[in-house]
């Protein structure tokens, strides 16, 4: 008998609202959480609000502050080292591992990742270039064919997503960032896979230089 599959828990759905606000900018750093208005807007009761909460605490999304309160989590220069040291981990390996389990269906799908960030950084539509990234080395995490590395990424591409969104809309986003997604991908086709690791681990120490040059630009404007 074929299992149904579930459907999200009201946990569930609070937890993915809430992320989505964090890593688009509608809810900043330093904005404080409340139980009471976030049971109010989802019109749920608070059990599934404090769960929610914990969860995002667990993942560093949110941290306490004050006498029992909770707020969205700054973001620390250490924080984005930290992050992109582990990026570049996990992505080398999906990489080398993608090399050889990928199929032609998936790099039929991951041409057409690439086809659409290179129109987005052609138009200029930042927001559309961020998601196309996140949604290009996730699609190579699940070419690895590791179910553990797929769950891994999840949590850390939460947080790439918000330090790209926080840090790169307000600056735009090179044209390499795409160059770099083509030879990865090239790597891939090829079936090379100690070159896609290589490619892979480069690509996340760039982005860890680009994150904390702008993050420095903008601490500097704002003193």
């Amino acid at each position: 008998m074929t299992a149904l599959p579930q459907m999200p828990s009201r946990t569930d759905q609070v937890f993915e609202a809430i992320v989505d606000d964090i890593c688009t900018g509608r809810l900043t750093p330093g904005t404080p959480l409340r139980q009471e208005q976030l049971a109010d807007r989802f019109n749920v009761s608070r059990q599934p609000i404090q769960q929610a909460l914990l969860l995002l605490r667990n993942q560093g999304l949110v941290r306490e502050f004050g006498r029992r309160g909770l707020e969205v989590a700054p973001l620390e220069p250490a924080f984005v080292s930290h992050l992109y040291e582990l990026r570049a981990v996990l992505d080398g390996q999906s990489a080398r591992l993608a090399a050889s389990r990928r199929d032609d269906a998936w790099l039929r799908h991951a041409d057409e990742i690439v086809a659409a960030g290179n129109q987005a950084l052609a138009d200029r539509a930042f927001a559309q270039m961020i998601r196309g990234d996140v949604e290009f080395h996730r699609s190579v995490v699940e070419a690895s064919g590791n179910p553990l590395l797929v769950e891994s990424a999840g949590v850390m591409w939460r947080n790439v997503q918000r330090v790209m969104s926080e840090v790169l809309l307000q600056g735009g986003a090179p044209a390499w960032v795409w160059e770099d997604h083509a030879a990865i991908l090239e790597a891939i086709r090829d079936r090379d896979g100690e070159a896609a690791e290589a490619l892979s681990r480069r690509h996340a120490e760039h982005g860890e230089r680009l994150i904390l040059d702008a993050m420095g630009e903008a601490a500097s404007g704002s003193a």
